[in-house]
């Protein structure tokens, strides 16, 4: 027998056992896919609309003008799945629900500026609060318009997706473009509230979209230029690791943090941002920070923390309120080392978001990719949720990744907000074993 012989018999159980090994995983990936677009199914009313979130224990709440959008943009996500094959007409029911010319009688309110209210009855779509919301429903347009994309022979959807978009008056949304403000909130008469919001968040929707319609007063293409054109022109806050290394993140306050998921609904919706490489590398820049920033959180270690734990994002957390830790909704972010443990800690609860993790797939697949695998191999079962019985949805045994807490690990949340979860969604649906995240940029070309 000669040396090369040897060598292939000595290696031969490891090849095999590669070759083994790569099916398996994929297949658990594919599965918490699935089971993440599920979480989407579980959340469609039977009128079209969709609830805020999914409790967990089969409790019932709002709709959300947000999650309308995102779960648009899973139906397009299921259907190139080949889970969806009746997605054309369940979108087409959505739409035409949101703008009340559905069989159902339901419409979402909206004001006169035809802003739609975020929160909403889910039988009729009469408002729940007061809160008329341009991001929200930009968000629920962005993913009508993905749907249009998507669907791009479809003339009904392209129809109503496009009534919806030319309805709302975008202009009113944008504040001083010399400041980079965008409106938070407009009453029902269509007057715009007094808060603004400044570069970088999750606004530059807004910004794309208003910069975008026809008829706009010039002022959203002022705000664009002056901030959104480059990088360089918005603010960024340095992350510094305890090792020393340093990552430049984009911000809308200095000396602060966004939230994880402002990245992630911009590359959904803005194809000048997915489309553009200064654009990925800031994404890559705020992962990488957030992963820096869990792996200086060593006083966790005595907890069970392992390097591939991080992510942060808003959502469903504990937090702390009047001196305790109590269960609340979160937008958690991460925060400069000498903040930590004071009042401008933005995570008290350390909270862990396993779909802001996942939605960096976009930019690292392979390393959200390795560090998912470790997560869902955990023999802790962190973060793992199991999924309502609903029947020809679910059977009550599967499990998605959410977020967890190293305030209490025997902490679960009750709610899976579907504005929030989408991270999640769109983070698996971009591996290249999958879809990879040129869908995405392929499909929020809205204006080609």
């Amino acid at each position: 027998m000669n040396f090369k012989m040897i060598v292939f018999l000595f290696c031969l159980p490891l090849i095999l056992s590669c070759s083994v090994e790569q099916p398996k995983q994929e297949n658990q990936l594919k599965t918490l896919f699935h089971n993440t677009y599920k979480v989407y199914q579980l959340m469609r009313h039977e009128n079209g609309l969709y609830y805020d979130y999914v409790h967990t224990e089969g409790g019932k709440g709002a709709g959300s003008s947000a999650s309308i959008g995102m779960g648009l943009v899973a139906m397009c996500v299921g259907h190139e799945m080949g889970w969806e094959p009746k997605a054309e007409e369940l979108i087409i029911q959505t739409l035409k629900s949101v703008l009340g010319e559905g069989a159902e009688g339901v419409a979402l309110d909206r004001n006169a500026e035809n802003c739609f209210i975020h929160f909403f009855d889910i039988e009729t779509g009469a408002p729940v609060g007061s809160n008329y919301s341009p991001i929200d429903t930009d968000i629920m347009i962005g993913g009508a318009l993905f749907a249009k994309q998507y669907f791009s022979d479809n003339p009904t959807i392209a129809y109503y997706a496009d009534k919806m978009y030319s309805m709302v008056n975008h202009d009113i949304f944008i504040g001083d473009p010399a400041k980079g403000e965008i409106v938070l909130n407009l009453t029902k008469e269509g007057v715009a509230s007094p808060g603004r919001t400044l570069p970088y968040n999750e606004y530059m929707m807004v910004a794309w979209l208003a910069m975008n319609q026809e008829g706009n007063n010039g002022q959203a293409a002022k705000l664009w230029e002056q901030y959104y054109a480059k990088t360089s022109q918005m603010p960024a806050t340095t992350y510094t690791s305890k090792n020393g290394e340093q990552f430049q993140v984009l911000t809308d306050v200095p000396n602060h943090f966004t939230s994880n998921f402002t990245f992630m609904f911009n590359y959904l919706f803005v194809h000048d941002f997915s489309n553009q490489e200064q654009y990925q590398e800031a994404m890559r820049q705020a992962a990488l920070a957030d992963r820096a920033w869990w792996h200086d959180r060593t006083e966790l270690e005595e907890k069970g923390k392992q390097a591939y734990e991080w992510g942060t994002t808003a959502g469903m957390g504990l937090k702390l309120r009047n001196g305790e830790i109590q269960e609340g909704y979160t937008v958690d972010r991460i925060c400069p080392t000498e903040n930590i443990n004071t009042q401008w800690d933005q995570n008290m609860g350390r909270n862990v978001a396993p779909s802001a993790l996942a939605g960096y797939a976009l930019v690292l697949p392979d390393l959200v990719r390795a560090d998912l695998l470790q997560m869902l191999q955990d023999e802790r079962k962190i973060g793992q949720i199991t999924l309502p019985k609903k029947e020809g949805i679910s059977t009550g045994d599967e499990m998605v990744l959410w977020k967890y807490s190293y305030s209490d690990l025997n902490w679960k949340p009750k709610k899976i907000e579907g504005v929030d979860y989408a991270c999640m969604l769109m983070g698996l649906a971009s591996l290249p074993e999958f879809l990879g995240p040129e869908f995405f940029n392929q499909h929020n070309n809205f204006f080609e």
